[in-house]
């Protein structure tokens, strides 16, 4: 993506003569006489409350060049002590090829008295490998505001993003203002309720302005991914007047076309590298594509490595990757590519948003925010992820995957091939394919003081993709210690014998085989006496599950890393003489429909047959994504699974 990139900001004409200076009236950012500002009353309990944050941005000329010049303008007031502690020094990062031209700031008193931060006790400082100008604020107290401003300036680039939602403090007003040259038209697109304006030509310069009120903090929340629901501002620049009015600039179409051929094109040397490479491969002719796709990704991943971080000339180039065995991501993704191409099987890149990250946006091109690349098949309508050692097809890193993303699909056109982007589903591997089972029967020793348990647990998709790593790259002393923490999350002991891993190679995710885990432990640690009664902690075999109390309101919709069902089969061995008393303690029943379907439940039953007492759990979350007004159901099915934790049953003798 880099290349690509690099390519785009070569290509960017400006007319550097039509940058005029922007009357911008800064007049109430940075008052003679500043006054005292109210707070929402929703931000009461607020530690500190960004009164106005205001982002102005203007691409202006500077000689023959255009730079990009960033003012960053915050206004402040601190509730308490814990506010008083977050700001009472100021950190403003200088990044690399970075310039700050500007910077002032301040403390208001309740007074009414200010107190400047002298110029002369703002720091250059470093820590930790990155760049701050840092100042102190003095004079700070409960009730006062504090005032900063800064202006960076930056070399041009042709698109941005403003995040104006964070997790530490709530913001009353936002300020955006994107300001151009009148012959560059760019687009912009606020999120999550971020207002922005087209356009307007003021003068001799092209104006994009937003705001925003009472954007709340949003902190990180359990199963959910906060940052593409926070508050922010996209831009790129789409037109130049002066060139072409009609040609929009730097589009999905355009970085589609430069995307594919910079991952198809090859030189000579590295065809013949290739070819050479694949004799070794020796691919099964005989198999059907899925199992040639993965035949090639499990060859690949194996013998070349690769590593963003890994630096130097043509690292890229495929004869140097196959002979070092090392090569980049752009490395690994044109290896791939090359044998596709020549195993004759059909393929599309793709560009996916990763559900963690800023999304890659439809209509605003802004091509930083390709991250990722994978590859599609259309005959099987499965992925691969080629630079993610750990998955094998069908299964991609589970962010993303339930999203959306840049499909490259080929034309051809008499001898030559090109792409056209076209955005599609990335389709989440359904349901039903990832599990987290047990099978856990459970025994009483001859004087009835501790017990033995035999334990499966059979993980199946993502479930198995986020274990079977261990059984490849750890060494095996460390998968033996790691084995017998997995049991040990049955039940607490280190006495486990027969200790036994099944289907553990990363290619048994083709088949989706279940990796079996299981063993035989030995331990008091689940029994206590009560007299002449035994309490039998039966609610810990299930392994200790999650509890959600929230205790202030949730801000964010349910998010899963995937969709998965849990079924476990608990079956005790009641000693003879002894019944139990409480069986129903262990029934639970909490089910939440949508439109008629479950889509997510904790059901767990009993059955008692003679001296064998079975207790069947099944759990299931069908659903990646569930809405806000759905949280308190997902609560309890969670909760559900915690208080069956709490299940202990009362053995007496008969």
């Amino acid at each position: 993506m880099k290349k690509i990139i690099a390519i785009a900001i070569a290509l960017t004409c400006v007319s550097a003569g039509s940058a005029q200076k922007f009357n911008y009236n800064d007049a109430q950012r940075w008052l003679e006489k500043p006054v005292s500002n109210t707070v929402n009353p929703r931000y009461d309990t607020a530690s500190a409350v960004c009164l106005i944050e205001d982002r102005k941005i203007e691409y202006k000329a500077v000689g023959k060049d255009i730079f990009i010049f960033s003012t960053n303008y915050k206004l402040l007031k601190l509730n308490n002590d814990r506010g008083i502690e977050m700001y009472n020094k100021i950190y403003v990062p200088v990044y690399a090829h970075n310039e700050i031209t500007d910077i002032k700031a301040r403390t208001i008193l309740k007074s009414g008295k200010v107190i400047d931060v002298p110029a002369g006790k703002i720091k250059d400082v470093q820590e930790e490998g990155a760049k701050y100008k840092i100042f102190a604020m003095e004079g700070v107290e409960k009730g006062a505001q504090i005032e900063y401003t800064y202006t960076v300036k930056k070399p041009v680039s042709i698109s941005g993003v403003e995040m104006f939602q964070n997790g530490t403090v709530p913001t009353q007003q936002a300020f955006f203002t994107l300001i151009v040259p009148e012959n560059l038209r760019f687009s912009a697109k606020g999120h999550n309720g971020f207002a922005v304006s087209t356009d307007s030509l003021i003068n001799d310069r092209r104006v994009i302005a937003g705001y925003s009120e009472n954007i709340d903090a949003i902190d990180e929340e359990k199963y959910s991914f906060r940052t593409p629901m926070l508050q922010r501002v996209e831009y790129k620049l789409s037109y130049n007047l002066s060139t072409n009015p009609n040609l929009r600039l730097y589009t999905w179409k355009e970085f589609a076309k430069r995307a594919y051929e910079v991952y198809t094109t090859r030189t000579s040397r590295e065809e013949k590298a290739v070819d050479n490479y694949l004799k070794q491969l020796k691919l099964d002719k005989n198999a059907d594509e899925a199992k040639q796709i993965l035949q090639i990704e499990d060859y690949v991943k194996s013998t070349v490595n690769s590593d963003e971080d890994i630096v130097g000339e043509d690292v890229e180039n495929l004869e140097k990757a196959i002979k070092t065995k090392n090569t980049n991501r752009s490395g690994i993704v044109r290896l791939l590519a090359t044998i596709f191409d020549k195993t004759g099987i059909n393929y599309q890149l793709v560009f996916p948003s990763n559900r963690n990250k800023i999304p890659v946006d439809e209509e605003v091109e802004i091509w930083n925010s390709v991250e990722e690349v994978i590859f599609y098949f259309p005959n099987t309508k499965k992925f691969i992820a080629p630079y993610a050692g750990d998955f094998r097809y069908p299964f991609i890193p589970p962010v993303l995957a339930g999203t959306r993303g840049l499909f490259l699909k080929t034309t051809t056109i008499g001898t030559l091939k090109a792409a056209v982007g076209v955005f599609g589903d990335i389709e989440m591997e359904p349901f039903e394919k990832h599990a987290h089972n047990m099978q856990v029967n459970i025994k009483f020793n001859s004087s009835l003081d501790s017990l033995f348990i035999d334990s499966k647990q059979i993980l199946t998709g993502y479930g198995a993709t986020n274990y079977r790593p261990i059984y490849t790259y750890l060494p095996k002393e460390q998968q033996e210690t790691t084995t017998k923490e997995i049991i040990q999350s049955i039940a607490k002991s280190d006495n486990i014998t027969n200790i036994k891993v099944e289907n553990k190679e990363l290619n048994d995710a083709f088949d989706n085989k279940p990796l079996v885990i299981s063993g035989n432990i030995h331990t008091a640690e689940m029994i206590e006496r009560a007299g002449n009664k035994i309490l039998l902690k039966i609610g810990d075999a299930i392994g200790r599950q999650e509890e959600m109390y929230q205790e202030k309101p949730r801000q964010l919709p349910i998010e899963l890393s995937y969709p998965h069902v849990l079924d476990r089969e608990l079956i005790l061995e009641i000693p003879d003489g002894y019944i139990v008393k409480n069986p129903n303690d262990a029934n639970i029943n909490i089910v939440f429909k949508d439109a008629g379907k479950t889509t997510m439940s904790f059901i767990s039953t009993h059955k008692l047959e003679g001296n064998k007492l079975t207790i069947n759990i099944s759990e299931t979350y069908d659903q990646l994504k569930y809405p806000l007004a759905q949280f308190n159901d997902f609560k309890k099915i969670i909760n559900a699974a915690a208080d069956f934790n709490k299940v202990v049953l009362v053995l007496e003798k008969k």
